[in-house]
């Protein structure tokens, strides 16, 4: 989750789209204006487990109740893969209609793409996810949507902790791999800017 946030550092107001239970926002600074968004009242409120924060919305993701061009950062962090594949251009446009010109738009997703256990992405093991991506595709869509500058920041090669490897192998070297190797990399990270 650091990696997202350090790619938010300055841009303020910040919309968390698919917040959960909030816990992204403990890793943004207080000095940023922060509001999530989430359909599941109960991550708002009684499960909430992030930082005290401007605005914390239940509504649908899908019809965000912001004026265009509101946030200046806009972050997606493991939402998109629980959208039907039909659902992904809408809601990528939906967050590219409220992100301001010039703003950083950030999405993790599991990589579909990876060499081992990509199973573990997929019903019947996550019975939640309707369509994970692969680089290639996740690159497509969000340019089809007009975002530009699309840069990937990769992850770890691990998915699960604790791994009795994972442990044995420092995490810059494993972010290496996962740089070099694409089909290494367990998580899709990728930046944009409209």
């Amino acid at each position: 989750m650091r990696i997202t946030v350090s790619q938010v550092r300055n841009q303020t107001p910040i919309l968390d789209v698919g917040c959960g239970s909030g816990l992204i926002s403990k890793l943004i600074s207080t000095n940023l204006s922060y509001v999530g968004i989430d359909f599941n009242p109960n991550y708002l409120s009684i499960d909430w487990k992030g930082r005290r924060v401007d605005g914390r919305l239940l509504g649908n993701i899908m019809r965000l109740p912001f004026t265009s061009g509101a946030f200046r950062a806009v972050l997606l962090l493991h939402v998109i893969e629980h959208f039907p594949q039909q659902l992904q251009i809408p809601l990528l446009t939906e967050i590219y209609r409220v992100l301001g010109e010039g703003g950083v738009f950030v999405i993790s997703t599991p990589n579909l793409g990876t060499w081992r256990n990509a199973d573990k992405f997929l019903p019947p093991n996550n019975p939640k996810h309707f369509h994970c991506l692969r680089i290639e595709e996740l690159r497509k869509l969000l340019q089809e949507v007009g975002f530009r500058k699309l840069r990937r920041h990769p992850y770890d090669i691990f998915l699960e902790y604790p791994h009795p490897v994972a442990g044995l192998i420092p995490y810059v070297v494993r972010k290496a791999f996962a740089s070099a190797f694409a089909t290494l990399d367990k998580w899709l990270v990728f930046t944009a800017v409209k």
